[in-house]
């Protein structure tokens, strides 16, 4: 086994867990609403609340993993994932359910910050596009099975059930790492703990104008397409009748346009370039929006056809967000764990007010989410030009 596929294979295992925390429990909102007595506003604070998590523990893993190393953090980390993911199996009241969540945030946080920064670690930057891309090669038919595996097991056994496998893969992502992952940051490249230094860092990265653009284009292209996959999860089948055996059928299909996305992303880098793949995904984005918007006046209460209408902006979310990510962690090399963990903080901060605010517009129709999608698109395309032209000017 060469050293680069090993890394592959542990970055999946760190990934794996926090990848299906998200999808797998979906489909099991309005069973869910019924057991807590919850309104459709309030159960998704639970993706809400678990991105709280999220953010909280990026500032933190982040500057202490380029200062000790990213192996003792990630362990860390995933204790703290399987602490929150045990307390789902028998919390009964909302409260616990919901510090439960944040619990599982602040573990899995540390899964993507730090299986970001370690890639980086070991993979020079048109390495590390290849290792990128093969990881989304590969994630995607998680994502796309998280659903489908998590709505058979909520019908047939019940929401807890999404929720203890969560718990194991969590603990086997754990056992993977404690006995495989050696810590890939050097000592020699580890910065000195100083507070002072760390904060300045963070002033450092957050005053970087791209910083600001690219991250705020990640965020907001990630945020639409969550925020579909979780409003839908009970609009088409608390309002639009369809059956929570089929609902997860309509995820899979959205998952899978990201794994085409993903599976052609290092051809077309290959052949056509970063800047085609870019332009490529503005306009699926672009196309996406205005296919909903239309759907949503012609036929708001077809679940098949507005997925149908949703399938480019897959498309365009990854086209979009593997070019700019490397960009991204490419602008600091030497802190690429504070990089690394306001990348992600920001991006679920942005991700979970998003879907938030458009929770308290719900009426049981698809408008509000469509009019959110249609204002994240047009700030992408805005922010992109912004940015690939002020990238143009000082180049």
């Amino acid at each position: 086994m060469t050293k680069d596929f090993k890394y592959l294979i542990l970055i999946v295992a760190i990934f794996i867990s926090a990848v299906i925390e998200t999808d797998i429990y979906l489909p099991s909102f309005p069973d869910m609403m019924v057991f807590f007595n919850q309104s459709q506003p309030d159960i998704q604070k639970l993706l809400t609340w678990n991105f709280l998590g999220l953010c909280l523990s990026g500032p933190l893993y982040g500057p202490l993993s380029d200062c000790y190393g990213r192996r003792k953090l990630l362990l860390l980390a995933l204790i703290v994932f399987l602490l929150g993911s045990l307390i789902t199996l028998w919390a009964d009241s909302f409260t616990l359910m919901l510090l439960a969540r944040v619990l599982q945030g602040l573990g899995s946080g540390g899964c993507f910050t730090l299986g970001t920064a370690i890639i980086f670690d070991i993979f020079q930057k048109e390495k590390a596009i290849e290792a990128l891309n093969k990881i989304n090669m590969l994630v995607p038919f998680i994502m796309a099975a998280a659903p489908l595996l998590g709505g058979y097991l909520n019908a047939k056994y019940g929401f807890r059930a999404n929720f203890a496998v969560i718990a194991v893969c969590v603990s086997i992502s754990f056992s993977i790492c404690l006995f495989f992952l050696e810590e890939t940051l050097p000592q020699n490249l580890r910065n000195k703990f100083e507070m002072r230094g760390i904060l300045l860092n963070f002033l450092r990265v957050i005053t970087n104008l791209e910083f600001v653009q690219l991250t705020t284009i990640i965020s907001l292209v990630f945020a639409g397409f969550l925020l579909f996959l979780s409003s839908s999860a009970l609009l088409f089948v608390a309002d639009f009748g369809v059956s929570k055996f089929h609902y997860p059928y309509y995820q899979f299909s959205l998952l899978l346009a990201y794994l085409g996305s993903s599976l052609s992303c290092t051809l077309f880098v290959k052949r056509k370039g970063i800047a085609f793949v870019k332009r490529l995904g503005l306009l699926s984005i672009f196309l996406g929006c205005s296919t909903l918007a239309g759907v949503t006046f012609w036929a708001p209460k077809n679940p098949m056809s507005l997925t149908l209408a949703m399938l480019p902006y897959s498309c365009g979310f990854i086209w979009v967000q593997t070019p700019y990510v490397t960009e991204l962690m490419a602008l600091m090399p030497d802190i690429k764990g504070i990089v690394a963990s306001l990348l992600t903080s920001l991006r679920l901060l942005i991700t979970a007010g998003i879907i938030g605010l458009t929770a308290e517009f719900y009426n049981a129709t698809i408008s509000p989410i469509t009019i959110a999608i249609t204002f994240i698109s047009g700030l992408i395309c805005l922010l992109s030009f912004s940015y690939e032209q002020s990238k143009a000017a000082k180049e």
